[in-house]
């Protein structure tokens, strides 16, 4: 997230003050408010013709060599299911379509601050994995054989996205 000192408008030096019962940066002069928004990341809850859920190795951090769910951050001009599908390409070249939102979620985050975090189940059109730079190693589990994913979130979109469906299916 950018920090302000000065103010984008006018240059003055920003003000910490309380607006709307929030700390926020404020500007003397002109009155330009600096809000502090979340920034927004997809997840690819991702599943095979098999039933069978993606996961990733991530390869840089946060979370490091952890198990996840593959995504990353919207960029400008794309919309959040658009972003969903470019990270699950990017990352394991695979594509798909987006077939529902599981949730919306909050989280905070030391290295990025603040974000809006939305997951969608994607069911997968190409077979073939080939990872990028920011996996170590990808693959398809049957639900009962998950890799130890040990990212609170990523859990909570499993679980979500599970109790969406029939017990027993990832559908």
């Amino acid at each position: 997230m950018h920090t302000f000192t000065f103010c984008p408008k006018c240059g003055t030096p920003l003000q910490e003050a309380v607006i709307e019962n929030r700390d926020r940066q404020q500007c003397p002069a002109c009155s330009w408010i600096h809000y502090r928004n979340p920034l927004p990341v997809t997840i690819a809850f991702a599943r095979n013709q098999d039933d069978e859920l993606l996961v990733i190795r991530r390869a840089h951090p946060p979370a490091e060599n952890e198990w996840a769910l593959p995504g990353g951050f919207l960029e400008t001009g794309e919309t959040p299911e658009e972003g969903c599908l470019r990270e699950l390409l990017e990352e394991t070249s695979l594509k798909g379509r987006v077939e529902g939102l599981i949730g919306a979620y909050h989280r905070e985050n030391e290295m990025y601050g603040s974000l809006l975090v939305i997951a969608y189940k994607i069911i997968v059109h190409t077979p073939e994995i080939r990872i990028n730079h920011e996996v170590h190693e990808a693959g398809f589990y049957h639900p009962d054989a998950l890799p130890d994913i040990r990212i609170p979130l990523h859990n909570q979109i499993i679980s979500d996205a599970a109790s969406l469906v029939s017990p027993g299916s990832l559908r």
